[in-house]
């Protein structure tokens, strides 16, 4: 028998994992600090210019992430201390109230056209990007209903198949925004909680071939995202664009890795985050990193992501409580693929997708719930453990 907690058995956990009640683990706060730190140093250095286009102070986006960084901070305390049952009783009207402020969103002037697009709420003191809760509540949802009822996926069956359709619809209303990758992101997020709680391998394939219809219909709805993808494919062809086009902000990624090298040209001293490259201090934030830190302390940054990933996995490991488990899994999860998909999109590995990289790049929203979630998985951590010793 396994010494750590299965999701379809529940076993004792192992020693090793034990320690005592409400130490939690402060490596993972740690590793969280330390990379909220390097986002607040590298948003600075690397929107400078934008600022001055827009005829703002050159600290303009500093100063605005620091604003986000105290709500962030409180999401993380609220989410250290309020107990997690919380959230699983009240996961149903949370998940209904976030429908309709996403259907508000996309029906009223509440929701801004921004970059052709309808992605965040204007709620006059500040403006949030809805689908990066529904992600988490969904998480929180399918926790709740995997811990109700733990036979539910013995079959694929009408019961099953509700709740599968209640997540699916802040999925369908993300996508209409229009935000693919958004929508993506939360199936990945489902189909890994899924996965984790007993969902047989052929289903969860299944269940993602459900997903590719829709996605592929928006594809074909959407010109400028169908044309990404091909621009991405044929880059590398003759005829294929080049470095113009679709592929520009990939290929200007890729030459601010280059000029980086090893070392990096020195903090503050990037060039390409002068207009060169679009949105420097969102999306292409690592770009950044490695044309001023150079290339091993890009890998230092990697690295952080990985010990935080391998210390919040450890964590899950720990439980014998199948709601924290799924829950703090499913965060996890969803904090370490928004990272690797933002890294390998600023690589050239992936296709531009406008999805933000944890803790570090600008951005409200996403830096409230990477903070709330890093502080559930604390709180989670203090019932049973910090990890293997």
């Amino acid at each position: 028998m396994n010494n750590y907690y299965r999701p379809d058995q529940r076993v004792p956990v192992s020693r090793s994992f034990s320690f005592p009640q409400h130490v939690g683990d402060y490596w993972l706060l740690g590793a969280a600090a330390l990379l909220t730190a390097l986002g607040l140093v590298m948003i600075y250095s690397s929107s400078t210019f934008v600022a001055a286009q827009q005829n703002k102070m050159d600290w303009f986006f500093l100063f605005r992430q620091l604003k986000h960084t105290v709500f962030a901070l409180i999401a993380l305390y609220m989410g250290a201390k309020m107990d997690v049952s919380v959230y699983r009783k009240w996961i149903k009207v949370l998940l209904l109230g976030t429908v309709i402020l996403m259907l508000l969103q996309l029906t009223t002037p509440l929701g801004p056209v921004i970059g052709g697009t309808k992605r965040w709420l204007n709620l006059g003191f500040t403006k949030i990007q809805t689908s990066e809760a529904a992600r988490c509540l969904i998480v929180i949802y399918l926790a709740k209903v995997l811990t109700d009822e733990p036979d539910i996926l013995n079959k694929i069956d009408k019961r099953l198949l509700k709740h599968l359709a209640i997540i699916a619809v802040p999925m369908f209303l993300t996508m209409l925004q229009p935000d693919l990758s958004g929508s993506l992101m939360m199936a990945s997020t489902a189909g890994l909680v899924l996965f984790l709680g007993g969902m047989k391998l052929v289903h969860i394939i299944g269940m993602l071939i459900a997903c590719a219809i829709p996605a592929s219909l928006a594809l074909l709805r959407n010109a400028y995202q169908r044309e990404r993808i091909f621009s991405f494919i044929q880059r590398f062809t003759e005829g294929g664009g080049g470095i113009g086009g679709d592929n520009y902000q990939t290929f200007q990624s890729l030459i601010g890795f280059g000029r980086g090298g090893l070392f990096g040209v020195g903090l503050g001293q990037g060039k390409q985050k002068m207009l060169f490259l679009p949105e420097p201090h969102t999306d292409f934030i690592f770009s950044i990193i490695g044309e001023e830190l150079g290339l091993i302390r890009t890998v230092i940054v990697v690295a952080l992501f990985l010990f935080l990933a391998i210390r919040a996995f450890k964590v899950v490991r720990a439980q014998n409580d199948r709601f924290k488990y799924l829950l703090g899994a499913g965060l996890t999860g969803s904090i370490i693929m928004y990272a690797m998909i933002n890294m390998y999109v600023a690589t050239g590995l992936l296709p531009v997708t406008g999805l933000p990289l944890p803790f570090i790049s600008s951005g409200g929203t996403s830096l409230v719930v990477s903070l709330w979630s890093i502080g559930v998985l604390w709180n989670i951590s203090r019932s049973t453990g910090k990890g293997v010793k």
